[in-house]
């Protein structure tokens, strides 16, 4: 016992005890084995196949894909008959590599979209995206770093930097698995638009991976809400669904969409129905190896709307 007026000598932490502690982390962490919990951005994957979101088209358009070696191939896709933008006609090209993939588009408009990702090793890949447009204010650039480990995943993005006018949008997200079953991450977005103005918002997210079931949380702090729950029936047949709810500024709307995917021998059909009263589905037959005849079919009942959308020819 330390005497009157005798100091307290405190203990220091020393860059050995540092090293112990993050050794003894690590080897715990080996210990349990857990899985990657994926990408940030991938959360809502598996519900997202079963929507329509990236299936939908109004008018009549054909695909046509050229494999010219190994590793090169160019397409070429015609759409008419839109109600909402013109004839439109888009050439492509994509170079796939052993570390690194190319891909560019443009089409009569004069948008110009490219893409590139590059892998330095199995774990740490290099993303650019780029899109020019003859429209002011559209064209965008954004660049991104992706990393995987063993039991986590992190993610930084930024739009549009602009270093000379202190502009642009900055994102950096991590997720952990802590148990088999469960993963926990945070995304950090800071957003500059202008030199005067700025703006940080958090999410927090959550994710259960079952036998056959996947359930994800997203609370992000503008006051929005995301939960969607995945379920794969058998190897033919998968369903989604995803709740949103947004609760900002004196706002008070939700929106529930259930989707559904069935795979049949030489046939895919997706259909989807949300609370707006909005029912959609596409039905993609496989005529011979290569050549799919597509269907669409989209029906708002709020707006009194229905879009019968003409048949899309894919030929491969």
């Amino acid at each position: 016992m330390a005497g009157l007026g005798e100091k307290v000598s405190t203990p220091m932490i020393t860059p050995w005890s540092l090293s112990s502690i993050f050794n003894g982390i690590s080897e715990y962490r080996k210990k349990l084995n857990l899985p990657n919990p994926g990408t940030f951005e991938g959360l809502h994957k598996e519900v997202k196949a079963t929507f329509l979101t990236n299936h939908l088209f109004d008018g009549g358009r054909a695909d046509l894909t050229k494999v010219l070696s190994q590793h090169l191939q160019v397409t070429h896709s015609f759409s008419m008959g839109s109600t909402i933008s013109p004839p439109m006609y888009n050439f492509g090209a994509a170079f796939i590599g052993t570390n690194s993939f190319l891909h560019g588009t443009i089409d009569t408009e004069g948008n110009l979209t490219a893409r590139m990702n590059y892998a330095w090793n199995a774990n740490n890949v290099t993303k650019l995206q780029a899109h020019i447009s003859p429209s002011p204010g559209h064209s965008m650039l954004q660049l991104e770093q992706d990393y995987q480990g063993s039991d986590y995943s992190i993610n930084c993005k930024t739009i549009n930097p602009s270093p000379v006018e202190n502009t642009g949008i900055f994102i950096l997200s991590y997720f952990q698995s802590v148990t088999q079953k469960i993963a926990l991450g945070v995304e950090n977005v800071y957003q500059k638009p202008t030199p005067d103005i700025e703006e940080t918002t958090r999410s927090l997210v959550a994710k259960y991976t079952g036998t056959d079931c996947i359930a994800t949380l997203q609370w992000q702090e503008i006051g929005a809400l995301q939960a969607s729950y995945y379920q794969k029936i058998s190897e033919k047949v998968d369903f989604g669904t995803e709740l949103q709810i947004l609760v900002a500024s004196g706002r008070r709307e939700a929106v529930c969409t259930v989707g559904g995917k069935f795979d049949f021998r030489a046939a895919t059909f997706r259909g989807q129905i949300d609370t707006t009263g909005r029912i959609s589905a596409v039905i993609e037959q496989k005529i011979a190896p290569g050549f799919s005849f597509v269907i669409t079919g989209d029906i708002e009942h709020m707006k009194v709307s229905v879009y019968l959308i003409f048949p899309s020819i894919m030929v491969i």
